[in-house]
């Protein structure tokens, strides 16, 4: 066949050259066992990007052209009939359709199929005394009952390999064979097994390490002489060095050119290879946040700073920049007007500077201490702002391949400053001078644990797996807080993803928090007291979408002064401010659809999703709530070297969240004394009631979870 195609090629070059056509499109019909994406890899065929059909980004030089190849085309027919040969359909045919005009081709491949080979039995011999043959074959990719895949026969025999290996053979050979019966479409394959001696490591030899000992370097290797024989181990022990961000390059295996040790063969060389990275790096960048306006950080990190392995990185981040004093320049007025709205924390620059050190395999190749001292200045949209200096101590344990348990203990001094109105809900009174103890700078310390599972196959945009974590702390007394910050926090987390085709992506989370806090007093009165920035919130890109950042949950407003109607009762607010009071109790649940865009697939990408949440007082005796806010939504995301930017657009149709409206009293001299409650269920301001008006739209970067 291949024959009769370049013949066929020479005939057509015989009778001149063919006119140079544009190929428009490619399209497939009749395929069901392989996608599109596969086949059109496979083919030299391809279609011109859709920019190109635009004569305006056709005359920018934005479309890519494809010129139609008659050899090529007709190769291509064959090439379609190997893959599917590979992937077990001997009987596959394909037909082709080409539609010509002056300038352009369009062209269509017709597939059958047909049935495919299905394997008959998979056997593995030679293995008796090291594994159960069985259950070794019940776990290859190659299955009985699956289609004949010859990617999958080979992945199955390096399987088969790494399995004898890591019981101790390090010079395993893997024999494979194959027999096809066409009458009856089956296959039998058969893996033979020559597992060679059994091994122990018998030295091992670092070379290409300058700076770095060759003890830090063994403290992160998975073997040890002595050990059994695994290559797992040697894979581990590879990871383990790149996390130590030491070394740009790292090869553990068995010496190739020494491989045994005084010619036992049941002594084995393992060969560590590596080549140091650079001491130390600087990096500095700047951005823009719609809730931070312009932001800049930079870090300067030093690797095997007095030996050990020991890591410093230092770090500085700034935000509020443009609007936050003394920078403010009037941002907030137009491109950063999103912050408009935040009158009390958007009036200064936010900060965060630290120091960090960090030494790995401190009790074990699995472990990592960290020492963290840092200073601060931040503040969440509308609820908070948080001055304070601090140091923790992590302590982490790998647990296996996918999981971390890390012990931390954090201590800070700091303020943290909230709208009156905020402080106002946790007192029977509502004196500043109250307010004014709660504002002021306090010790706080809180011991906390946190134990994360991560099986995802990407930390940008995961297409498989799934990410659990929980995460328990605890302030009190008995910790180190002063006797007015005392309170146990669980939060527990889940987030999976599953393909349903090629680039469908089918994302769930699910995450639930309370917070328990014990009674503290605030001079004669007995409160609950969490501060704001340990409560829960939501609303916003990261959870429930369809309400502002901050706004799902329970809300303060808080006015200079109210007029009240004497004939309605109506009350009319001046300069009102709405805040955030944060609550002990959430739950959240996102379902998101994610597709490929028909449009440049490759970088843009569609997505629909229904997110539910709500916060509750649980300390008020509900352990469950009341209801969940539903709202649903559809987005785009454009693929960017720092993840994808995410564009959403939900709908609610609920109403502003209820809540006290305060009025603040003042002293005869203008400064505030107290606030006074003018209604319990405030509704605020209301809401459109036009479609349009009902519609919330999120910016920002990275996927929502």
């Amino acid at each position: 066949m291949a024959l009769a195609v370049l013949g066929t090629g020479k005939l057509a070059a015989q009778t001149g050259p063919a006119p140079e056509r544009t190929v428009t499109s490619v399209r497939f019909r009749g395929n069901h066992a392989i996608d599109r994406l596969t086949l059109e890899a496979a083919i030299a065929t391809s279609a011109s990007s859709w920019t190109y059909g635009v004569p305006l980004l056709k005359h920018l030089d934005l479309g890519q052209r494809r010129v139609f190849d008659e050899l090529e085309f007709r190769r291509d027919v064959v090439r379609l009939q190997i893959l599917y040969r590979q992937h077990g359909f001997f009987e596959a045919r394909v037909d082709t359709t080409v539609t010509r005009t002056a300038g352009s081709v369009a062209v269509r491949f017709t597939i059958e199929e047909g049935p495919p080979v299905l394997v008959d039995s998979v056997a593995v011999h030679g293995v008796d005394g090291i594994v159960d043959a069985q259950r070794l074959a019940a776990r290859l990719p190659l299955a009985e009952g699956k289609p004949f895949d010859r990617e999958q026969f080979d992945a199955s025999a390096d399987t088969v390999a790494l399995a004898i290996q890591n019981r101790g053979y390090p010079f395993v050979a893997v024999f494979r064979n194959y027999s096809v019966e066409r009458a009856t479409r089956t296959a039998t394959v058969d893996y033979e097994v020559v597992p060679g001696p059994r091994a122990r490591v018998g030295d091992i030899r670092i070379d290409g390490n300058r700076s770095v000992s060759d003890r830090t370097i063994q403290r992160s290797l998975a073997v040890r002489r002595g050990d059994r024989f695994s290559q797992d181990a040697l894979y581990d022990s590879q990871r383990s060095l790149y996390q130590t961000d030491l070394f740009r390059y790292v090869t553990v295996g068995i010496a190739p050119d020494d491989s045994i040790v005084d010619g036992v063969d049941s002594l084995v060389r393992v060969q560590v290879q590596l080549s140091e990275g650079a001491r130390s790096r600087f990096r500095a960048g700047v951005g823009y946040g719609t809730i931070d306006c312009i932001r800049s950080q930079a870090t300067f990190s030093t690797a095997n700073f007095i030996g050990g392995g020991l890591r410093l990185d230092l770090a500085g981040k700034l935000s509020k920049i443009g609007v936050g004093s003394p920078t403010d320049w009037g941002l907030g007025n137009n491109v950063c007007s999103a912050l408009s709205g935040d009158t009390l924390f958007s009036r200064r620059i936010n900060f965060f500077t630290s120091a960090t050190f960090t030494q790995p395999a401190v009790l074990g190749r699995r472990s990592t201490l960290t020492l963290t001292t840092f200073g601060e200045r931040r503040s969440e949209y509308k609820a908070f702002e948080r001055d304070g200096i601090g140091s923790s101590l992590a302590l982490a344990f790998g647990l296996g391949r996918s999981s971390l348990l890390t012990w931390s203990y954090q201590l800070t001094y700091g303020s943290t400053t909230a709208d009156p109105g905020v402080f106002c809900v946790y007192f029977d009174r509502c004196q500043q001078q109250a307010i004014d103890i709660l504002q002021e700078r306090h010790r706080q310390a809180a011991l906390s644990l946190s134990l994360i599972r991560n099986t995802t196959n990407s930390p940008i945009e995961p297409t498989s797996g799934s990410v659990l974590s929980l995460d328990l702390s605890h302030a009190s007394p008995l910790v180190g807080s002063e006797p007015l910050i005392s309170y146990s926090k669980e939060v527990a987390e889940g987030s999976w993803y599953a393909p349903l085709a090629r680039g469908w992506v089918l994302a769930l989370r699910l995450r639930g928090g309370v917070i328990q806090p014990a009674r503290s007093f605030v001079g004669d009165t007995s409160i609950r007291y969490v501060p704001p920035e340990e409560r829960f919130y939501a609303g916003g890109p990261a959870s429930v979408r369809g309400f502002g950042r901050n706004e799902m949950g329970p809300l303060v407003y808080v006015a200079d002064t109210v007029a009240v109607d004497s004939s309605t009762g109506a009350v009319t607010p001046v300069n009102l401010r709405i805040s955030p009071v944060g609550s002990y109790a959430i739950t959240l649940a996102n379902v998101e659809l994610r597709t490929p865009s028909p449009l440049w697939p490759s970088h843009i990408r569609l997505a629909a999703f229904v997110d539910a949440g709500e916060l509750w007082d649980e300390t008020a005796g509900a352990l469950l709530p009341s209801g969940l806010k539903v709202t649903p939504g559809v987005g785009l995301r454009v693929g960017t070297p720092l993840g994808p930017l995410r564009l959403d657009v939900a709908y609610n149709d609920y109403p502003r969240q209820q809540g006290p409206l305060y009025e603040v009293i003042r002293t005869s001299s203008g400064a505030p004394e107290q606030l006074r409650l003018v209604e319990s269920n405030y509704g605020g301001p209301a809401r459109g009631t036009a479609f349009f008006q009902r519609l919330q739209v999120q910016f920002s970067v990275g996927e929502a979870y």
